[in-house]
């Protein structure tokens, strides 16, 4: 049998100087004898393989929230400033110690290699334990090959070119043997590829048992995995990039391409038609809210909240009733295990809504909102950017307006309530996604049999809160369950956090990646494209793009323009997946980054009990700077002295 002696060569090639793998039993037998020794040892150690995925609702140190303030913002920052991720929306990520460093394990992130490590030890050991179904043992062995496959997609959407770990390397591998290098992103690329489908052969297309199997791999997670890959080797930060003609190896080797290749969009949109059929045709459908099987707190819901539930439960609903997740986190969030991810999240976005805890004092726990910016980057009423609609009065966005009965905004706004008048005719995810300042908050403990009925979230005073606190901003309501409840009393406060399974994969990402690489593919967009983003905006209370578009837009021939095409489509993507971990990756392979990440960090103006002043937009703290390097992470100085034939990140 192998020896765990075999993978100390590989923390050697990759400069992880942490790696300790020289551990046996007292009788000197290597410890894989007894990790494969039967079935019920074996179940673990896979379960070891999962473990080492990352976290996508840990705010601090998961890349896709607090590493840029146009999503997410912090509001507390003394506590940002020894966080790695607000080093590096600062602008402070290094090559010396990396911020948030996936490749060796450092300041916040997890080291990837070593579940590769374990991800091999695995798979060549599979075969031992002889007390195990063959077709449970070749389902064990697909997952873990697709875990496998997703953490080099994990790295590689970080750092680019990256060393591909096929096997390790036995103990004996001389020191030169084991300098290995950063392959080509093409190469990477076919290699996960590869993994992915050999994976998807031993896979089931759904859960056997969805209760007890949570967040465990299928076909479907599989296939739009793969899905993404290709989408990511045809985007532009990876397709035809000329800030990275200069990047070659020792080798003679130039790690990502800088003339554009189309057929990348042809074999991308290959496989995301062939995931979304697979997925289709084993059940998944978009989710629509069913307030009939609410409960009582649900049942008496208008046709309007019940719009807003079908967006904002897309992501809360158990996994077993939503239909639109193909893939979701393991744990279910304040269950007390694992990170404590969603459970402080939603305790600490909450806290700062002092109405929902029926109190005139405001609890100061706060230190995550919506940015301020994702309140303009929600569409108007009328399905089409607020810039862009004819009808909507962006000039004057930011004066005031009360709610009036006429308005039809009972639902949303409390009438009577005085707000910006950003806050009205906005489409349904507006509402559904942001909590906004005088706008209903819905849950479970502030609701009246399901009517509109909740109470305003209460602004800004000066007696409450100091400068860059308080309800400045907005609050993701997208990620916070309906279900949740909080309360306030002579004993102090309370918050229930209902527990989900976080997505990091839906049925309506894949939609949306289908309608882009659909419109790479062709000379000019046609029905096609538009079928697939349309069926998004009907599930969001949308009219279609063209329709949209025809009826409110200055430009009203937008959607027939295959450049104006990829921009509303890149907009639905932003709107659509919205606080859900993916913004941070598509603004990425876009290489739009520079549109957004330098926006400068704002909020309503701070201590002051006059309306009128509240609502000034002010800067809360400079504007970020970045160049191309920023796009892709950097290696530790000290992995390069180790292996020399490692290539530091193009610009680093």
């Amino acid at each position: 049998m192998k020896s765990l002696l075999r993978i100390t060569a590989a923390c050697f090639l990759l400069g992880v100087a942490s790696c300790n793998y020289l551990d046996v039993v007292p009788n000197d037998t290597a410890t894989l004898d007894h990790a494969f020794s039967n079935r019920s040892v074996m179940e673990k150690f896979m379960r070891t393989c999962y473990s080492h995925l990352p976290d996508p609702t840990n705010p601090w140190w998961y890349p896709s929230y607090f590493t840029s303030r146009d999503e997410f913002d912090y509001r507390n920052e003394s506590r940002a400033a020894v966080m790695p991720a607000a080093m590096i929306a600062r602008g402070l990520q290094n090559s010396n110690a990396p911020y948030q460093d996936y490749w060796s394990g450092a300041n916040g992130g997890k080291a990837l290699y070593i579940a590769l490590r374990d991800c091999n030890i695995f798979l060549e050991n599979a075969h031992v334990p002889r007390d195990i179904d063959e077709l449970e043992r070749t389902r064990w062995i697909a997952e873990v090959t697709f875990l496998k496959a997703y953490y080099h997609f994990f790295l590689m959407q970080l750092y680019g070119p990256i060393v591909l770990v096929k096997e390790n390397l036995p103990v004996s591998t001389s020191p030169e043997d084991a300098k290995v290098y950063r392959e080509p992103i093409d190469v990477c690329v076919d290699y996960i590829v590869e993994l992915l489908d050999q994976a998807a052969a031993g896979l089931p297309e759904t859960l056997l048992d969805p209760t007890t199997e949570r967040g465990r791999i299928t076909k479907v997670t599989a296939l739009g995995i793969k899905a993404k890959v290709l989408a990511w080797a045809a985007s532009p930060l990876f397709n035809g990039n000329p800030d990275y003609a200069g990047w070659v190896d020792n080798r003679g080797l130039q790690l990502i391409p800088s003339t554009y290749d189309p057929s990348k969009w042809e074999r991308a949109a290959a496989a995301i038609k062939d995931a979304i059929d697979l997925a289709e045709a084993s059940g998944h459908r978009l989710y629509t809210f069913n307030k009939l099987a609410g409960g009582a707190q649900t049942f008496a819901m208008n046709d309007t909240l019940e719009q807003l539930m079908t967006i904002r439960k897309s992501i809360t609903e158990d996994f077993e009733r939503n239909s639109g997740v193909l893939w979701a986190t393991q744990e279910q969030f304040a269950s007390g295990k694992g990170s404590p991810g969603l459970a402080v999240l939603g305790h600490m976005l909450l806290s700062m809504h002092p109405v929902l805890y029926s109190t005139d004092q405001p609890i100061l726990l706060n230190y995550m909102s919506a940015s301020w910016h994702m309140a303009e980057l929600y569409y108007s009423k009328n399905g089409v950017p607020i810039d862009e609609d004819k009808n909507y009065d962006y000039a004057n966005r930011f004066g005031l307006r009360r709610a009036e009965p006429i308005d039809q905004h009972e639902s949303y706004i409390a009438t009577g309530e005085v707000t910006v008048k950003l806050h009205f005719d906005r489409e349904p995810r507006f509402y559904a996604s942001l909590g906004i300042d005088r706008g209903y908050f819905e849950l479970a403990s502030t609701t009246n049999n399901g009517g509109a009925s909740f109470s305003p979230v209460n602004r800004s005073r000066s007696n409450e809160v100091g400068p860059g606190n308080g309800l400045a901003s907005y609050t993701p309501k997208k990620i916070i369950p309906f279900e949740s409840s909080g309360s306030r009393g002579i004993s102090g406060q309370g918050y229930t956090h209902y527990a989900y399974q976080f997505p990091l994969l839906r049925l309506a990402d894949l939609y949306l990646l289908y309608a882009e690489a659909l419109n790479e593919i062709k000379a000019a967009p046609d029905e096609e494209v538009y079928h697939w983003i349309d069926l998004i905006r009907e599930n969001a209370g949308l009219d279609g793009v063209v329709d949209s578009w025809q009826n409110a837009a200055f430009n009203p021939t937008a959607p027939s323009n295959k450049n104006d095409m990829r921009r509303i489509i890149q907009k639905e993507r932003l709107i659509e997946l919205s606080f859900e971990g993916q913004r941070f990756w598509d603004i990425r392979r876009w290489k739009i980054a520079d549109q957004y990440w330098t926006l400068p960090p704002m909020s309503w103006t701070t201590n002051t009990v006059i309306t009128e002043d509240f609502y000034v937009p002010m800067v809360t703290a400079p504007a970020r700077q970045m160049t191309f390097r920023d796009y892709l992470w950097p290696l530790r100085e000290y992995d390069l002295r180790v292996n020399t034939n490692l290539e530091q990140t193009y610009g680093w």
